[in-house]
């Protein structure tokens, strides 16, 4: 019965260099190139959002793509958009292949498992080969463990991740009815992660910046007037308000984003940038906040 053992020994041989490419290992680098990816996907739409103004800019006025496409600027946001959703799509397929192609092989470990269960029912105790054929019943058993786990990465991946690419024409087309100034609104659930890239974060990181120091010098100005006419203080005053209400919402926005969408920092090749940069806007709002309050309690006791 030793040539049953040296079979095993061998099918499982033949299976080892499956077993090895099929780890969690590997199911964390292509999940987290799908993450790096999509970043590079919404680079791309942000910088197709720019064109497109550009293109209205330029005096393409019709919502009709023929129209758009004569533009130069239109066509080059477009290719770049277009790329990068090509290159994330990839990507995306290298994981259901992966997972795929885990699910198979551990089809074949499972048979080989099978056989091996089989074989040790029949086998007598006092059998030669079964404590070797159990240690190799045990170390399979783990292999199938751990290919399980990494066929199942795909499950991993959240609904932006999967279908960015296969909604990327009906993204074309919500952007192209979008109003030529509705691209600072607010941004709905799904859009939020895309904060996180870089030409956004440079973009805000500047906004929340201007914003600080508006609201500084209008508190000062407002103290500085109130010492001389209370009244004349309230237009800095109003000032102020207006543009933390514009710095909490920045700040809102992405400690959102930090709260509902973790995988897409976590993904992130800027994690420890992306995470002290959040941090900071956080900071100098509730500094900004505080400025503004003691601002205003200060000369409110004045005017008492």
């Amino acid at each position: 019965m030793a040539k049953e053992l040296d079979k095993f020994k061998t099918e499982h041989k033949k299976l080892a260099a499956g077993t090895k490419k099929f780890t969690t290992a590997e199911g964390d680098k292509i999940k987290k190139r799908i993450g790096i990816s999509l970043g590079n996907a919404w680079e791309g739409e942000d910088f197709f959002r720019e064109c497109l103004a550009k293109a209205r800019a330029d005096g393409v006025t019709s919502g009709k793509m023929a129209d758009f496409q004569k533009n130069k600027h239109f066509k080059d946001g477009m290719a770049t958009w277009n790329k990068a959703v090509e290159i994330h799509q990839e990507e995306v397929n290298a994981m259901k292949g992966f997972c795929t192609d885990a699910k198979a092989h551990m089809a074949k470990m499972n048979k080989l498992a099978g056989d091996i269960e089989k074989d040790l029912k029949k086998r007598s105790k006092s059998s030669a080969s079964k404590k070797d054929i159990e240690a190799l019943q045990g170390a399979l058993a783990k292999e199938i463990a751990e290919v399980k786990k990494a066929s199942e990465y795909e499950g991993k991946l959240n609904a932006a991740q999967k279908l960015y690419g296969a909604n990327f024409q009906k993204t074309v087309a919500k952007i192209m009815k979008e109003k030529p100034d509705s691209h600072d609104k607010k941004l709905d659930a799904t859009e939020l992660p895309q904060l996180l890239v870089d030409r956004n974060m440079k973009k805000y990181t500047n906004k929340v910046g201007t914003l600080v120091k508006a609201i500084n010098a209008h508190c000062v100005a407002a103290i500085e007037k109130a010492g001389q006419d209370l009244k004349a203080a309230a237009p800095d005053l109003k000032a102020a308000a207006a543009k933390f209400k514009d710095l909490k919402k920045i700040n809102d926005q992405y400690q959102t984003v930090k709260k509902k969408f973790p995988g897409a920092i976590e993904d992130s090749k800027d994690k420890k940038k992306l995470l002290a940069t959040l941090k900071r806007f956080n900071d100098l709002t509730a500094a900004a906040e505080r400025k503004l309050r003691g601002t205003t309690v200060t000369i409110k006791k004045a005017a008492a």
